[in-house]
């Protein structure tokens, strides 16, 4: 049965979709010297939790982690200078299409070195994960090493190339989980934070912990890592997928507008994560300029080609058959057995989450949601020209009728829509115990203090509850703020 739904209020906050920059802010954006602030104002609240509280494990969405090259130690992506430079249309962040050779290409052997704490430019500063860090340090937790934790540790953030695919990350999470247990000499629970497609690592990860995905396809899922999660917590996630990732992979994406680096589809193209984020499979995610559903497999190969989509768009793939960066992108034939390779296991991927697992744990799931966003989840195909086209929400093709708007987008948070973030097994459905909707958009709902709260009260249920004078929907709750007595975490 579905949860009570916790209605709070919203103040939104910006990150990677930032609006259009006005005349004063784009100046700062060209002229700034950028750096990553190392330290942050914080908090001299005492903590509202004593004993020993059980660990937290946060694990940061795509692109919230900082990548480093180990060949120089320079950082690769995490700092606000890789939102605006090299403009190399994202060609250093790519991956070659081929990870099985040796030795292995200099950009595989990139190394996670933390989350992204904050981005700094001159006029501007945008918190990431310090606030939700700082929250809970607050709250009585320590923050500690996953790669060198001590006893009193409680708090820890995931490292992990979030290039590679869900299922790979999901068995480093099993790894991290499992030596922390033999660091601290105790086999204890442990809570996951995980935002947006960090809920689907942390959801493999509970249901078939360190099995591959040929292992879990079979039905080999031994006893595993899962049995150590106490909690998951999930913030804004694309359970379901999001179509915007077929967006970004057909267009590209600049972080910053108009002036921002830009990443390119190839670049897209071969980062492992992104296949698994698609929408899962359907028959009711195209439409002709009538409205009528089009019969189009998003996971068929030939479909790719046909369509235009990604590397296989004109443009592109001109600029690749110029020989552009073959290490990375190989030939026309290199592109297509990549692409039927992880269309293929992102299929088999989304299939394993959408069924329950023979070895699921008694653990206990929470979310918070957002439906305040219009969210593309249907796009329009047509053809012009004899060329077809793919239009999403926003686009002109669409906007010109009403009835095409209502079809490409449905409530979400801008990223996922509300039926994605909600979308769970049966057997997961039966641990859900409580959710909450939070305002600010996809990932602005962890900036919230409000949020914030009610990732506390998920983690501590004695602190849920001090309402505030907010009127509330019927039939639903609200957390209020902290209350200034301390109790024991459990």
């Amino acid at each position: 049965m579905m949860p009570p739904i916790v209605a709070l209020s919203s103040l939104p906050l910006l990150f990677c979709r930032l609006r259009r920059p006005d005349a004063l802010l784009a100046i700062a954006f060209l002229t700034a010297a950028i750096s990553t602030a190392s330290t942050d104002d914080r908090d001299s609240s005492s903590s509202i939790v004593t004993g020993s509280p059980t660990p937290v494990i946060v694990v940061p969405g795509i692109s919230g982690t900082q990548l480093e090259d180990p060949r120089n130690g320079a950082i690769v992506w995490g700092r606000a200078r890789q939102l605006m430079r090299p403009r190399d249309g994202g060609y250093s962040l790519a991956l070659p299409l081929d990870l099985d050779h040796t030795p292995p290409h200099p950009q595989e052997r990139y190394q996670p070195t933390g989350p992204v704490w904050q981005m700094n430019l001159i006029f501007w500063k945008k918190k990431i994960y310090r606030p939700l860090a700082d929250h809970l340090e607050q709250a009585g937790y320590r923050l500690g090493s996953l790669d060198d934790p001590v006893l009193d540790d409680s708090l820890f953030f995931f490292d992990y190339d979030w290039r590679q695919s869900t299922v790979e990350s999901a068995l480093r999470l099993a790894e991290a989980v499992e030596r922390l247990n033999e660091r601290r000499g105790a086999k204890q629970q442990v809570d996951l934070i995980c935002q947006s497609n960090a809920a689907k690592i942390c959801r493999y990860l509970v249901k078939y912990g360190g099995a591959t995905l040929e292992e879990a396809s079979a039905g080999r899922v031994s006893q595993h890592a899962g049995r150590h999660i106490r909690k998951v917590i999930m913030v804004g996630a694309s359970n379901d997928g999001a179509l915007r990732i077929l967006a970004f992979l057909n267009r590209g994406r600049r972080y910053i507008p108009l002036i921002g680096r830009r990443i390119s589809q190839e670049a897209f193209f071969t980062l492992r994560s992104l296949f698994d984020d698609l929408p899962a499979p359907t028959d009711d995610l195209f439409f002709d300029t009538q409205g009528q559903p089009l019969e189009i497999d998003l996971f068929r190969t030939e479909n790719w080609v046909t369509y235009g989509w990604s590397v296989f768009g004109t443009k592109t793939r001109r600029r690749l058959e110029r020989g552009v960066r073959k290490d990375l992108f190989g030939s026309e034939d290199d592109r297509l057995r990549h692409l039927e390779r992880q269309l293929a296991r992102a299929r088999r991927f989304q299939d394993l989450l959408s069924h329950d697992s023979p070895r699921f744990p008694p653990v206990r799931y929470y979310r918070l949601e957002n439906q305040s966003e219009p969210t593309m989840v249907r796009a329009l195909v047509f053809q012009h020209k004899s060329a077809w086209k793919t239009r999403f929400f926003g686009d002109r093709a669409v906007g010109r009728k009403r009835t095409l708007r209502d079809l490409a987008a449905a409530p979400g948070d801008g990223h996922a829509s509300l039926a994605s973030q909600r979308r769970l097994s049966p057997q997961e459905e039966n641990a859900l115990v409580d959710a909450a909707i939070i305002g600010g958009g996809h990932f602005e709902m962890i900036l919230e203090p409000e949020g914030l709260n009610a990732i506390v009260s998920f983690l501590v249920p004695s602190l849920k509850k001090r309402s505030t004078s907010a009127t509330n929907a019927p039939g639903c709750s609200s957390i209020g703020m902290w209350p200034q007595s301390s109790s024991t975490v459990r």
